[in-house]
Order: C-alpha cells, then structure tokens, then sequence
C-alpha cells in the first residue's frame, strides 16, 4: 500500500488569505460549540482543499485540541470553577472513556479499515 493517495499535496494552492479565512471561521465555530465542533472542518478540508478522508479526519483531530484550549480561558471565565469542580467524577470518567477507549479502538478501526479498502 503506498501512502502517496492518502495524503494532500505538499503546497497549497489556495490563497493564503482564503485559507487563514477558513481556519479563523473554524475557529469561531470550534471556540462556540466546543469539541462537538470537531466536524466543521472536514468538509473544508475535503471539498475546499482537496485532503483524502483519512488525511482530513487526522488533521482536524490535530486541530481540535489545539482550538478547545485557545478557548479555555474563555469557558473558565463564564463557569464559576467550584461547578466544574464539583463535576469533576462526570469529566474524569467521561475523559477516561473517551481518551482511552474510544479514541484509541476508533484510530484503530480507522487505520484497519483505510489499509482494508486500499489497492
């Protein structure tokens, strides 16, 4: 299987304008909704950039994190910390599941079925 197909090409030929318009778009939608905003840049990334799936799914993980902490400050700002303190037994476990299980068993099936459906 060669990775070639799988990944967007080195230089982009979009503007460099258009492109920091995108990203500041998303992130205002990422910094809004939060980590379930994670999806508004496949469709840019896809259908605007021309990334493979796999390579655009990657990418916005990467970003993800990166857009949820710029808007921490923000968030903690809004909630008072004792609230999310005293919730702290919910995140934990729902971080715990979903850092550990979920993500790891879904990169796993991501990559088992990306390497299943090459030629």
């Amino acid at each position: 299987m060669t990775t070639d197909q799988n990944l967007a090409p080195p230089r982009s030929t979009h503007p460099a304008p258009q492109v920091f318009g995108a990203g500041a778009a998303l992130g205002v939608l990422g910094g809004a909704i939060g980590p379930g905003g994670a999806e508004f840049p496949l469709p840019l990334l896809i259908g605007l950039f021309g990334f493979a799936a796999l390579s655009a799914v990657i990418l916005s993980m990467a970003m993800s994190p990166v857009v949820v902490l710029v808007a921490l400050p923000a968030r903690l700002a809004a909630v008072p910390a004792t609230e999310v303190a005293a919730r702290r037994p919910v995140a934990v476990n729902l971080l715990a599941g979903s850092l550990l299980a979920g993500s790891l068993l879904g990169a796993c099936a991501s990559a088992a079925g990306s390497s299943a459906t090459a030629p």
